[in-house]
């Protein structure tokens, strides 16, 4: 059975989604990575995990992103909503280790 012309294209657009996406997945975790080293580096100099006054630093960069996101714009609470699952996620994920 032939794809229709539609049908392969949509496949391909799948197909950058899925790569976008890879990269999303390896991206986070390299972020992970490095605010794992963060945690270490604040415990050795005595200091408290969480850091309000940086998480609220990190949303507004992602803000930002989204003010210079052009055309295909991203909404600013997408983007705030996103840097505050990330970051809170990450303050869970150092707390237990």
């Amino acid at each position: 059975m032939e794809m229709s012309s539609g049908e392969a294209e949509l496949r391909e657009i799948r197909k950058k989604i899925d790569e976008i996406d890879d990269a999303i997945a390896d991206l986070l975790s390299k972020r992970m990575q490095c605010a794992h080293q963060a945690k270490d580096v604040k415990q050795q100099m005595n200091k408290p995990l969480a850091d309000m006054h940086r998480e609220k630093e990190v949303i507004e960069k992602w803000r930002e992103r989204a003010r210079r996101s052009g055309d295909y714009g991203l909404s600013e609470e997408m983007m705030s909503t996103i840097a505050a699952f990330v970051t809170r996620y990450t303050l869970k994920k150092e707390e237990q280790e």
